[in-house]
């Protein structure tokens, strides 16, 4: 009676793979240059992409500085004419609309 023949498994395939060792392989070199290079450009692209934000954000803080301007400008001289106004009329303003320290003084 023969005996059943083994049965053969990936495992059992000969292959020269791992015998190389470390020694420097020019292939893999070039493909970690590669690598390397896309990662770069990746990188790149990122921080190009991060410099368009940080200019449009930069942009954005000048417009709500002007425009935060223009309102103040706006309210002093509102404020300086409706005073002279009020204080003929004896209107809702204060006497007392110079004093920086509390700002807009309202009489009820």
């Amino acid at each position: 009676m023969k005996a059943p023949m083994k049965r053969k498994s990936v495992n059992d395939i000969k292959t020269h793979a791992g015998t190389v060792g470390q020694t420097f392989l020019p292939h893999k070199a070039f493909m970690r240059i590669s690598c390397l290079e896309m990662e770069k450009a990746h990188c790149v692209r990122e921080m190009e992409g991060a410099r368009r934000r940080i200019d449009a954000i930069k942009k954005r803080l000048e417009e709500i500085a002007t425009e935060t301007d223009t309102l103040l400008n706006r309210i002093k001289a509102d404020t300086k004419e409706s005073s002279i106004a009020d204080t003929k009329e004896g209107g809702i303003l204060s006497k007392k609309t110079t004093d920086k320290n509390k700002g807009l003084v309202l009489r009820y």
